[in-house]
């Protein structure tokens, strides 16, 4: 199992902080970048093979991992023109190259150490995180969920069925491949400023996605200053326990 984490981003909305390295290299405890808890997560889960989807200032992120994780083997793909389109470019740049069931992650996700266990041992083989314990964040993405199944995702997503979804994801490398597939037909229309889940949402009435149910509140992407003072506040209050 390999994993795939999107750092292709720009960032903007952390405004001084992304001027001059990634969003993953922000700091969001003393010690620990959003980087630094995502592969600490992941060598707990002896993973140790990545695939680190990059766009500004790669060799930030290159030169990090190599001095504080040179036990993983990471392959880079970079996306040239990560500044005119969205991250379903990026996942594109993938399609030779999956031959092994993945987790997928975005690189502004933050969670705890056992969701990410819990995840890789949970019986469904494709599955994605999905909270149902708190209101939907309207910025966010959402899964509306009929019969145990997750039939759509997007932050448009509303209703009793409905419910908050961090992209974090456990795919088998069959189902990554019919993503990926629609991905390129995207692609090939131009569509390249969409959500991924835009193109998975076009095939999820032929595959089987399940939810994998979380309920802890600290399972949060960090888009702004507002979620990032939030998860501080949330990692310095659990230092404390």
């Amino acid at each position: 199992m390999k994993v795939i984490i999107l750092n292709a981003g720009i960032g903007k909305r952390l405004g001084d902080l992304t001027k001059s390295k990634p969003k993953c290299l922000v700091k969001i405890s003393e010690n620990n970048t959003i980087l630094d808890y995502q592969l600490k997560s992941i060598l707990k889960c002896n993973l140790k093979e990545i695939i680190m989807l990059t766009g500004p200032f790669e060799d930030q992120i290159k030169n990090h991992i190599t001095v504080n994780f040179p036990e993983l083997k990471v392959e880079y793909v970079h996306n040239s023109i990560y500044d005119k389109t969205n991250y379903i470019y990026s996942l594109f740049l993938l399609r030779d190259k999956i031959r092994d069931d993945i987790i997928l992650m975005h690189g502004d996700l933050i969670f705890p150490d056992e969701i990410l266990e819990s995840l890789i041992f949970f019986k469904e083989k494709n599955c994605v995180a999905v909270n149902k314990e708190i209101p939907p964040p309207k910025k966010d993405f959402k899964a509306l969920i009929i019969d145990e199944r997750v039939v759509k995702i997007g932050v448009d997503v509303s209703g009793p069925k409905s419910a908050f979804l961090p992209p974090l994801y456990k795919l088998t490398a069959q189902f990554f491949r019919s993503w990926l597939d629609q991905i390129s037909a995207f692609i090939n229309d131009n569509k390249v400023n969409y959500y991924a889940e835009d193109a998975l949402n076009e095939i999820l009435n032929q595959l089987n996605l399940k939810p994998f149910y979380i309920n802890d509140l600290s399972c949060k992407e960090i888009d702004d200053f507002e979620d990032l003072n939030y998860i501080k506040k949330l990692i310095l209050e659990k230092s404390k326990k």
